[in-house]
């Protein structure tokens, strides 16, 4: 008998060669190089950030997650790398710049409109400056707001900037003296799938096995005045809504739950623990849903203060951690929200993201859990989005010459182009397109990415259409990357026609998009700039107001930019009454 202790062990499980179950804690690879003690700050140690180097993990540390998990891990790391790296721009040539037919663009690839790559040997975007720090230049905001103020339109719509003014002139919701709820567990069980299935798919701040114990307990002991039971009440809610193919019946209950949930969330400012800001993301969720996006704002601003880390340096790295999952969709969705009521930062919550990207669980199949892959994707397109956001506000607050401005904006174009494009070279095909909720993953996504090429090129078609002149290069410049904006204008609207009619948590987000597209090509038209005008131009409009036209009745500003869009198209010919 053999007595050899390793000739007795277990055989090792298939793949543990290729996927250590261990995910060792490595230094970057300038500490490494140096062979000092590195902190593993991410994304940049604190030795790398003293000396401005460009601080670089090692991809080949990677845990034990399964293959899937480890492909899409490993992108999002090596694009985030890419993504922070600043080095300076140099020459003075600029990349030449030809555009396509939109008609040419699919919807699933919109980075079709090609710009020439500048040199290799010019990698970075934004020239650091002496007078100039980027902490101090809030990330580039381009609202629909933004699109009204401009000079073509004579100020006629300045008193109609205020978005936060207009909000509040919204009927409060209905508050009922007496709330009835079904706490019913089998009712109360196929709601919570409901929520998980069509709202928590796209934000997985809850795990399901914790649900169902408090549920269970609140549907046999009834809801009490505490956070289990607010929480309970609000899954319920959402739950009652969350379905493509609800009535008015599934609201009434909506409401009712929502309403009961209400009660017990004064009681919360008492109360400590992860639960407390779950409960106020999906208050603020539901209020989405309702497209009550300021009411929607202060709940996601008092979720992202009750989980906001006080020592971020603390948090383990390389960890799944449900907190961090629940700051992150609490921080992006208060900022998003922000970004667009033009509110300033609160306290702890600051313009740029967290040090910190979360991780999913290590048993997170690609295959079996798409959300996951969709939330991951999610979060590092809104740290590539506020990346691209304050290189293009960086690079407008330094200069005072409006020419060399465009210039040099232009010359970042592709640093900036190409980035976008890595992203979404970067996203694995984890979606069924057979599946409607993993559908409309893909197309959030998709439209997220069409916002970032509108940061880039609306600088440009605002420079086209102001009345200042400038040398030819310039004015070709303006041109060419205005005809882009307008472009992707066009791509957006007819592609996503569909999905403007599905309710969600960004479905009011996704309008603003709509509204911005449609004034943006009335806004030429109304310059007299027709050499601009994409030939679709009156069909891309009249399919906006399409898209706005069921959503008006619940929403007064999406009621109040529908009458302008409708005024200017009547203004330049187009028949607004269908």
């Amino acid at each position: 008998m053999d007595t050899d202790p390793e000739a007795r062990k277990r055989p090792a499980p298939r793949g543990t060669a290729a996927y250590p179950r261990k995910r060792a804690v490595a230094a970057c690879q300038t500490c490494r190089s140096r062979k000092t003690k590195c902190d593993n700050q991410r994304p940049t140690c604190s030795f790398c950030e003293r000396a401005g180097g460009i601080c670089i993990y090692s991809a080949s540390d990677l845990s034990s997650y399964d293959p899937a998990s480890l492909a899409i891990l490993d992108r999002l790391e090596n694009l985030e790398n890419n993504l922070i790296a600043h080095m300076s721009l140099g020459g003075t040539g600029l990349p030449s710049i030809t555009t396509k037919s939109p008609e040419t663009a699919s919807f699933t690839s919109p980075a079709v409109v090609e710009t020439d790559r500048v040199s290799d040997s010019h990698t970075s975007v934004v020239e650091p400056t002496s007078h100039l720090s980027t902490s101090e230049i809030p990330p580039l905001c381009n609202t629909v707001e933004h699109v009204l103020s401009w000079p073509v339109f004579g100020g006629r719509y300045d008193h109609q900037l205020d978005l936060s003014k207009i909000l509040k002139t919204a009927a409060p919701l209905e508050r009922p003296t007496g709330v009835n709820v079904d706490l019913e567990i089998r009712t109360c069980k196929q709601l919570g799938i409901h929520c998980f299935d069509h709202v928590l798919s796209k934000n997985p701040i809850i795990e399901r096995e914790f649900f169902n114990k408090i549920l269970n307990n609140v549907c046999l002991n009834g809801a009490g005045w505490d956070a289990d039971s607010c929480l309970v009440l609000l899954v319920c809610a959402l739950g009652s809504i969350a379905s493509p193919e609800i009535d008015q019946t599934d609201w009434k209950a909506a409401h009712a739950y929502f309403v009961a949930a209400q009660r017990r969330i004064g009681m919360l400012m008492t109360w400590d623990g992860l639960i407390v800001s779950q409960c106020y993301f999906l208050a603020g969720v539901y209020l989405m849903y309702k497209l009550r996006p300021l009411e929607a704002w202060r709940m996601f601003a008092q979720g992202v203060i009750c989980t906001h880390p006080g020592k971020p340096d603390t948090i383990a790295l390389g960890h799944y951690s449900l907190e961090e999952c629940v700051y992150w969709a609490c921080w992006k969705s208060e900022v998003e929200l922000r970004m667009h009521l033009q509110i300033p930062s609160v306290g702890v919550i600051g313009d740029r993201y967290p040090p910190l990207i979360p991780e999913p669980p290590s048993v997170t199949d690609a295959s079996s859990d798409p959300s996951w892959f969709y939330y991951l994707a999610d979060v590092s397109h809104r740290r590539l989005d506020m990346d691209v956001r304050e290189n293009v506000a960086v690079i407008i607050a330094r200069h005072s010459d409006k020419a060399r401005l465009y210039l040099d904006l232009a010359y970042a174009m592709p640093t900036l182009e190409q980035q976008l494009r890595d992203w979404e070279i970067s996203m694995p095909v984890s979606f069924d397109p057979q599946n409607s909720e993993e559908s409309l993953l893909h197309q959030i996504l998709g439209g997220r990415l069409l916002d970032t090429y509108d940061v880039l090129y609306i600088p440009f078609l605002e420079g086209a259409l102001c009345k200042e002149e400038f040398d030819q290069k310039t004015t070709d410049t303006l041109n060419a990357y205005a005809r882009k904006a307008l472009d992707y204008c066009v791509i957006r609207i007819p592609e996503y026609n569909q999905g403007y009619n599905i309710r969600h948590h960004g479905t009011w987000l996704m309008i603003r998009t709509v509204v911005r597209s449609a004034l943006m090509i009335l806004s030429v038209r109304a310059a007299g700039r027709i050499d601009l005008l994409p030939h679709v131009w009156k069909e891309t409009v009249l399919n906006a107001v399409s898209v706005l036209r069921p959503w008006k009745d619940e929403c007064v500003d999406l009621e109040d930019r529908l009458g302008i869009i409708c005024e200017l198209g009547a203004e330049f010919g187009l028949d607004m009454t269908h």
